[in-house]
């Protein structure tokens, strides 16, 4: 029976397919001990600084994200002061707006007053010129009937009168006549 099984061993081991050994199977394992410092080696000299940067990477993306959104929230605060600023200044305008019509108003009846005020003293004062003008006309038609009187009597009483009679005479003339007779 061993001899049986040795032949089916050894007929076994001609029929295999890698053709394992000892040497191959120690071969395989030191390949494997040398792959795995490799990937340490590896792992230490190029996966880390790879992961290091990428965790560089996604902190710096993170901090990009969060100021990105602080700065959006800050916008929307800036939009909602700017948008009751907005609302504020349309009232503003408006309370601006009714303030200036009303001073505006106001000036117009000031101006209004002042100009009743001035066309007021310009008549008055255009009647105290006619008044002046009247008594001024009424006075240069005294002197001028007098004068034209003065002439008459003198030419009819020159050769019969004196200058004290003369002047009597003038004065009873316009007694006689009157003051309304001047004022016509």
């Amino acid at each position: 029976m061993n001899g049986v099984l040795l032949a089916t061993s050894s007929e076994w081991m001609n029929n295999r397919v890698f053709e394992l050994d000892f040497q191959m199977i120690v071969d395989a394992l030191i390949m494997a001990a040398a792959i795995f410092v490799l990937f340490l080696a590896l792992s230490y000299l190029l996966f880390n600084p790879a992961r290091n940067m990428l965790k560089k990477r996604r902190d710096f993306i993170k901090g990009q994200l969060d100021d990105a959104a602080r700065d959006k929230r800050e916008a929307a605060d800036y939009k909602t002061q700017y948008d009751s600023k907005l609302k504020n200044v349309n009232k503003e305008a408006e309370g601006i707006l009714s303030e200036a019509r009303k001073k505006a108003i106001i000036r117009e009846n000031e101006i209004v007053d002042d100009a009743k005020e001035e066309a007021s003293r310009i008549i008055d004062r255009a009647g105290r010129e006619v008044e002046l003008e009247k008594v001024k006309v009424k006075d240069e038609m005294k002197q001028e009937m007098i004068a034209v009187a003065q002439a008459m009597a003198g030419k009819i009483v020159n050769a019969s009168l004196d200058e004290q009679a003369q002047a009597e005479l003038i004065d009873d003339t316009l007694k006689e006549m009157g003051d309304e007779t001047w004022q016509s």
